[in-house]
């Protein structure tokens, strides 16, 4: 008998315990998306299809400085953000010599953080992209990469129109055959 009262209790609690949890997990939603909300960074105009090419000010091994005039295009312009020691940038930055031909018509620059400059002469040996002049390689003295770069995988290859307008960022190893679709 004593069990069966301490189950009916149990039940009678279970009960009214129930519609309060329930409550409670409708009120966390809201409170966890609003958090989620809270996070950004207020670069995302930057970083969404269609967000303006903030900007630029890339400084050559050589010390010479190039801005967003520099860059302007009838075709679109490809910014390769990258670390000059890591072995992703080194690679798709020797994919991309190695087919300079297809970029002919399209503006490229290679942007490293302002702190990697030390790093950019091996960069240039290791990858010979010293042999094509027509790719502008330095690092970012405006802090575009802080506003640009996403957090993921390196080389991070943000692609503009011509109006300077974000249509793509590609990240990490990407194929050549991804990055055809943007050459004219």
């Amino acid at each position: 008998m004593i069990p069966l009262v301490i189950f009916k209790m149990q039940i009678f609690m279970f009960k009214k315990i129930l519609p309060v949890m329930a409550l409670l997990a409708l009120c966390i939603q809201p409170i966890q998306a609003q958090q989620k909300q809270q996070t950004k960074t207020g670069f995302e105009k930057y970083q969404e299809p269609g967000g303006a090419l903030p900007e630029l000010k890339v400084v050559t091994g050589k010390y010479k400085t190039f801005t967003n005039g520099d860059f302007k295009s009838k075709h679109h312009f490809f910014l390769v953000m990258f670390n000059p020691t890591c072995g992703h940038c080194i690679n798709m930055t020797k994919l991309i010599c190695a087919n300079a031909g297809l970029f002919k018509d399209t503006k490229v620059a290679f942007m490293a953080p302002a702190t990697m400059m030390s790093y950019l002469n091996d960069f240039y040996t290791e990858t010979q992209v010293f042999k094509h002049p027509e790719f502008v390689v330095g690092v970012d003295s405006a802090y575009a990469v802080d506003k640009l770069y996403t957090y993921g995988a390196l080389p991070q290859i943000n692609i503009y129109d011509n109006n300077a307008r974000l249509v793509k960022i590609f990240k990490g190893d990407t194929p050549l055959d991804s990055l055809k679709h943007y050459l004219p």
